[in-house]
Order: C-alpha cells, then structure tokens, then sequence
C-alpha cells in the first residue's frame, strides 16, 4: 500500500498547499496533539485542502460560508493512491482507526441470506452478519433486498418457510393446516411428501445456486446480484491504477491489501492470481460492510471476481475485465 506523507502548518496553512499534490488520495487534516478534524477521499487533495483552510473558490453570495479549518489545523496527513478501489481502501483504514463503527453513518449493515443444509429440515432465513459464515449467503444491500431474494429463492426451491419442530407424518395437523403446504409451494415434508433425504438434496441444490454466481441463471440477476456468495469465499478485486492492473484477494469479507499486486496486461492475469498470498484474514469480515457499499456503487469501474470453482480463475477474471462499464 502507498505510503502517507506529512505536512505541518508553520503559520498560516494555506501557504503551504503548493506541497499538495494535485493527485487523488486521501487526506486528514490534523488539529492540536493530533486529533482528525476532517477525513476526505478527494479526486484532488490539493483543492480539497484548499476548500477546508480557507483558500478555496469563492461561493456564490447567499450560499453556505466554506469550512475554513486555519485557527485550528495543525498538520495534514495524506496519502496519494492510483486507482478508486486503493483510494477506498486507505480511506476505510483510515476511518476504522480514528472513527468509532457506531458512528459511521455512512455505512450500513449488509444483509445475508442463511442456509445451512447440515440441518435436518434446513430453511432460508434472512439475518445480519454472524455465526457460521459457511451458512451465509450475501451480501445484500439491505433486509428488503434480501427478503425479495428469498422470495424468489423460494421459487425455485420449495424450501419450508416456517420454523416449526416436527416429525414427518402423512396426516400431521401442522401440515394440513399450512397453507404453504396447500399451495405446494413448498415440499412439505412435515407431511411425509418428500423423504428426509431428498429434501436434504433439495437445500443442498439451493446452497450451491447461492454459492457459485457463475452457473446461476443469467436471468437470476434480475433478484440476485452476480457477486453473491457464501461469506466464506475467496474474490479478488480488479481495477486498472496508474501502474498496470491491481489485484487485491479477498478472503471471507476481509481485503488483503498488503498481498495485492499489480500485473501489466491482462495476459498476465494468470501469473498474478498465482503469486498472491492468501493469508492474513482474521475471520471476522470486518470489511463486509464497506465492500457492501462500494459494490452496489453503480459507476464503479473496479471488478469483484467471485472464486467458486466453477471455472478456471484466471479465465474468470478476465471476462469480467472484459465486461468493465468503462473497461480496464
């Protein structure tokens, strides 16, 4: 990752802003024994300091007074970055250590789809991040979102939406008094309609549709976007920097950003997956949630590339290289 520079304010601050470079990153300006007094990802660090010491272009009358930090800043700390996903990540770093979650409203939850076909009579449940992430399935943007994805889900799997306890029988009063069962719009298997084991197979089947996006349906899209998965999963992610293509692994929801490289063309895609490093994730997918936000961001350029083993990694990357908005 790029490293950060700093820049103390000897006198007025504005007079140093020349040192700033005219670049993308992100910048902190610091205030008396280092408290964070503004934390930007700006597309350029120069004019964003300058808006917030006090030398920024002038507002038209009427509108509201720019922030003029100059009594009270004492240094600026900034990092300069080569593409939006490395700007992103140094910038929700940066947040993790000086911004308390609770007090992010920037960010929310994501939501999860869990499924666990070790169960007897597993069921989709909708829920928020925990437990057994090999369950999970997601993320979604929302509760909402994912709640119309189990709907849909539920459509091409007759999984039992209730959470009652049972033992299968023919003419068990909880089965022919659900209307699910009525319906057939699930297998009812409280009523003996399909053997234990064969709905075992049919929320197996289900898992599997969750977890590998690139053997679903291309028209499953329409419900469940194409980067969900189990929260388990190995991605990276892929977007064109300033010094070639950068490659960041992603394992169970925590980016490595120190392991990503950067390989030349797209030709070298396979040589690149080959030399990453896996290691390091925590396990708690503390990332989730920002990763969460930046892939629903409907301009981004950055490519999330799901490792399922459904095909061969490399091919896999670079189709989706390949189906870049603006290209790589």
């Amino acid at each position: 990752m790029p490293a950060s520079a700093t820049l103390t304010f000897d006198g007025d601050p504005a007079a140093g802003l020349q040192e700033i470079p005219a670049a993308a990153g992100v910048g902190q300006i610091l205030g008396a024994e280092g408290k964070s007094l503004v934390i930007g990802r700006p597309a350029h660090l120069r004019r964003w300091a300058a808006s917030h010491l006090g030398a920024g272009k002038p507002r038209r009358p009427g509108s509201r007074p720019p922030t003029d930090l100059r009594p009270v800043a004492r240094a600026l700390q900034f990092t300069v970055t080569t593409s939006a996903f490395q700007q992103r990540v140094v910038f929700e770093r940066l947040m993790s250590d000086t911004v308390a979650p609770s007090a992010r409203r920037d960010l929310k939850p994501a939501s999860w789809l869990q499924l666990d076909p070790r169960q007897r009579f597993p069921r989709v449940t909708v829920r928020s991040l925990g437990g057994d992430p090999a369950a999970l399935f997601g993320p979604f943007r929302n509760r909402p979102a994912a709640a119309r994805a189990m709907a849909a889900l539920h459509k091409l799997f007759p999984l039992r939406p209730c959470d009652f306890v049972f033992e299968p029988a023919p003419d068990l009063t909880l089965g022919l008094g659900c209307v699910y069962a009525q319906v057939r719009t699930c297998a009812a298997p409280c009523l003996s309609r399909v053997t234990e084991e064969a709905y075992g197979g049919l929320a197996a089947d289900a898992a599997a549709f969750l977890a590998r996006p690139y053997r679903r349906p291309a028209e499953a899209v329409a419900w469940i976007p194409e980067w969900v998965a189990g929260a388990d999963t190995r991605a990276v992610v892929v977007e064109k920097g300033k010094d070639g293509i950068e490659v960041y692994p992603v394992v169970a929801g925590t980016v490595l950003e120190e392991q990503a490289t950067t390989v030349q063309e797209e030709g070298d895609i396979e040589h690149g997956l080959g030399s990453l490093n896996w290691t390091g994730a925590d396990g708690t997918g503390h990332d989730w949630d920002w990763l969460t936000s930046w892939l629903y961001t409907p301009k981004r350029v950055g490519r999330y590339v799901v490792l399922d083993g459904s095909e061969n990694s490399s091919a896999l990357v670079r189709r989706e290289i390949a189906r870049a908005p603006r290209g790589l």
